[in-house]
């Protein structure tokens, strides 16, 4: 028995060199260069190890970086404290309330609406209501495609109430403001007003009145009425911005679809004497020039607008300080001068056209002057 035991293991013994002797194949697919040497026979231990093995260098390599790099790992969530929850609910509940409305808020703002919209159709927006500002209408040139005071001479020349002087310097004033030349104007302005002292002024605002809805009426340009529309489908409010008088302001605004309140009319201003309800023959206000940009400046500070939410139409240079102060300036059918600083300040121009219907009245004659009507003249 103990012979064959040691022959059983002589035979195992040897299997198992054979087999620790034999090429091994690595995970690359190649024969390991150096095989492993065999323990002694009676280290167990040795030789129940594993045998080690060479590797290569560029294995290694591969090996060190990826030891040596760091794995990415989910970082844990800290518990939540009670205490850092409550912050959190607080804020959202107080987010909330901030974005709540009240329902008598709610009430109150949709009455507002209301209300604004009812005022909207009437054609009344008030400032509040319309934070796009205001549209400010020049008359003479602008509105209308002519000069009415110059008819307004010529209707009082017709009435006898004029004589050769006033028509003379009319037409000297004229011409010259059509040139955009019109600084001094208001000395002429004046003179004429003269002629008015103790009338009435409910009867003067009469005559005018009718005078415009017989010659003005159809001396509308085109270009003015679609943008008096469109401002006021926008909400927007539209004035008259002239430098005649009230009395013809007035009912210009009226006739044309502006504003017509006495305190939103912009116009120089001829003085009644309040105990008469008589002219004085004097000017209170004066309209014209730098005039002009001061009174509407006034208006403006009345009724919490500001200048730069404005539009102003004109085709006078003697309106330019107020172009500058507005922030939309629109030059219409403007004379050279304005032009030509409209092209230089990069302000708009627009063509709005003549009025398509013009009356032809009789011809009128004073002294050695004749008169062509409302067609002719500076107009």
């Amino acid at each position: 028995m103990p012979s064959n035991k040691k022959s059983k293991s002589k035979k195992k013994l040897a299997a198992m060199n054979a087999a620790a002797t034999a090429p091994e194949t690595t995970s690359s697919g190649g024969a390991s260069p150096d095989p492993p040497v065999a323990p002694p026979p009676g280290d167990r231990a040795a030789f129940d190890a594993p045998a080690p093995r060479d590797v290569p260098a560029d294995a290694t390599a591969k090996k060190s970086v990826t030891e040596t790099a760091p794995k990415a790992t989910t970082p844990m969530k800290a518990p939540v404290a009670p205490e850092d929850v409550a912050p959190a609910i607080s804020s959202t509940r107080a987010t909330s309330d901030e974005r709540a409305v009240p329902a008598e808020d709610a009430v109150s703002s949709s009455a507002e609406c209301s209300k604004q919209e009812a005022t909207a159709e009437e054609g009344t927006i008030s400032v509040s209501a319309n934070k796009r500002g205001v549209a400010f209408f020049d008359l003479d040139h602008t509105v209308i495609d002519t000069n009415s005071s110059w008819h307004w001479v010529q209707h009082e020349m017709h009435a006898g109430r004029v004589g050769a002087h006033m028509i003379l310097t009319a037409i000297y004033w004229f011409a010259r403001y059509a040139a955009g030349f019109g600084a001094g104007a208001e000395r002429a302005g004046a003179e004429a007003a003269e002629l008015y002292a103790g009338t009435l002024a409910t009867d003067l605002e009469a005559e005018v009145n009718v005078f415009f809805d017989k010659h003005m009426r159809h001396r509308q340009r085109p270009g003015c009425e679609a943008a008096i529309e469109k401002h006021s489908l926008e909400g927007t409010r539209c004035l008259i911005c002239t430098t005649s008088w009230q009395h013809p302001a007035r009912a210009a605004a009226k006739l044309f679809g502006l504003e017509t309140a006495e305190d939103d009319v912009i116009s120089s201003v001829m003085e009644i004497d309040e105990t008469t309800g008589c002219l004085t023959g004097k000017i209170e206000t004066v309209a014209y020039g730098d005039g002009k940009y001061e009174v509407t400046k006034k208006w403006c500070d009345r009724n919490g607008v500001d200048l730069k939410d404005c539009v102003f139409y004109t085709d006078s240079m003697s309106d330019v300080l107020l172009m500058e102060h507005v922030g939309t300036p629109v030059a219409v059918n403007p004379d050279a001068r304005l032009r030509a600083r409209a092209k230089e300040r990069g302000w708009q121009i627009v063509d709005w056209g003549v009025a398509e219907a013009r009356a032809r009245k009789p011809r009128y004659s004073y002294g050695c002057l004749n008169f062509g009507g409302s067609h002719v003249g500076p107009g």
